[in-house]
């Protein structure tokens, strides 16, 4: 009798591999606890709008001025900012981007480090005191004269950046983030975040002293210090304003970074003043990715930068010598979906995140690799209960496409 049970199971055993064969992959097997999906795409900020205008990813999170032009070219939709973001709007008031400078060059010329610094403060200041000339200023830096024209777009650069404005906040004072989900994720056992010193606070300290009208102490011979940084990025715009209105900055402090190149285009040399005497030499480096800038900066290829908070915490994590001195933002971060996408807001969005993920067809959002918005989504998707998926780009994606 038994041996005639041995097809029947045979039987039932084939015909529950052809049922589980038949699910399509991520479904979520009932009584089985599996969590959601959605699948991440490493991607460049300048290349992320057209993968969602050309359907290879259904959303991406970046930075200003990509999250404007993308909202007011019609790419995509614009569906939850920074402080939407859970949990608990931790992400509203975090530092976005910094100034970072080498350890040896703090240590090797102290009041040139707390110039750069206090300078950075006085763009700031000028940010806020003329916002309508701030704006011009990051318009033409990022984008020049001429409108944006890129895959049908046609966009005045002013009116995108008096759209970016308004989602910034530019600071000196926002505390850095915490990286620790994204340094899990790298499955870097170096890691010890107790024991990494972040920020050098005395450089900061040094830059209030001056901004104050303390005289600073000037070798007879100007160094020339190399500052790198991403020119595509309206949220660096303290450098941009501290260098264009050098005029304004110049009479209020007695100090300011002055253009060689006069006040048109993008400059790529500048003299730090101190009434009217040199005090250093900068060189202006500009980058693509942050990760990169914080290389050539670890690598002694440049003195100072302003990037990424994210990328500056994994390198310095990882002994790149340098510290944070200062917040250059905070915000600024968007979330754009396609425009047929379900959704208005986050909550919507994760309905429809868990909805196609059922359906066996989950969300691809692009990410740019090892920055605070990766930081935001794997922390954000954590507490929604939702597992990420590192994806490839589709297959029959490809770059001479475009």
């Amino acid at each position: 009798m038994r041996v005639g049970y041995i097809p029947l199971l045979c039987g039932l055993l084939l015909i529950l591999l052809f049922v589980l064969s038949g699910l399509p992959v991520g479904h979520e097997l009932a009584g089985t606890g599996t969590k959601p999906t959605v699948k991440f795409v490493y991607a460049t900020s300048g290349i992320m709008p057209q993968l969602l205008n050309t359907s290879q990813v259904d959303a991406f999170i970046v930075w200003e001025s990509v999250v404007s032009t993308s909202s007011l070219g019609k790419i995509g939709s614009v569906i939850a900012r920074d402080g939407d973001i859970p949990p608990d709007h931790k992400w509203e008031n975090a530092a976005c981007n910094v100034l970072v400078m080498r350890n040896d060059f703090i240590e090797r010329d102290p009041e040139i480090a707390a110039l750069l610094s206090a300078v950075t403060i006085a763009g700031i200041n000028q940010i806020k005191k003329d916002p309508d000339a701030a704006r011009n200023i990051t318009a033409n830096w990022v984008y020049g004269s001429k409108p944006i024209r890129s895959a049908g777009l046609y966009l005045n650069p002013n009116d995108v950046e008096n759209e970016a404005f308004q989602h910034i906040t530019f600071t000196s004072s926002a505390q850095l983030p915490d990286i620790s989900r994204l340094q899990s994720s790298m499955n870097e056992d170096s890691f010890k975040m107790a024991e990494i010193k972040y920020v050098n606070s005395s450089v900061m300290h040094r830059a209030q002293e001056l901004l104050n009208g303390s005289l600073p102490v000037l070798s007879k011979n100007p160094p020339v210090v190399r500052i790198g940084y991403l020119p595509s990025s309206d949220l660096y715009a303290p450098l941009y304003v501290t260098i264009m209105s050098h005029e304004e900055i110049c009479d209020e402090y007695g100090f300011c970074l002055v253009p060689d190149s006069g006040k048109s285009g993008r400059p790529t040399a500048a003299s730090l003043l101190y009434h009217n005497q040199t005090a250093a030499k900068v060189v202006l480096l500009p980058g693509s990715v942050g990760g990169g800038v914080m290389t050539g900066l670890g690598q002694d290829a440049m003195e100072a930068a302003y990037i990424g908070s994210v990328p500056t915490e994994l390198q310095i994590s990882m002994g790149n010598d340098a510290s944070v001195i200062q917040s250059i933002n905070a915000g600024g971060s968007g979330l754009i979906v396609d425009n047929s996408a379900p959704c208005t807001d986050w909550k919507s969005f994760i309905s429809w995140v868990k909805d196609r993920s059922e359906k066996g067809n989950p969300v691809i959002v692009a990410v740019p690799q090892s920055s605070i918005q990766e930081e935001m989504m794997r922390e954000a998707f954590d507490y929604e209960g939702i597992n990420i998926i590192l994806y490839g780009i589709p297959p029959r994606w490809s770059i001479n496409d475009s």
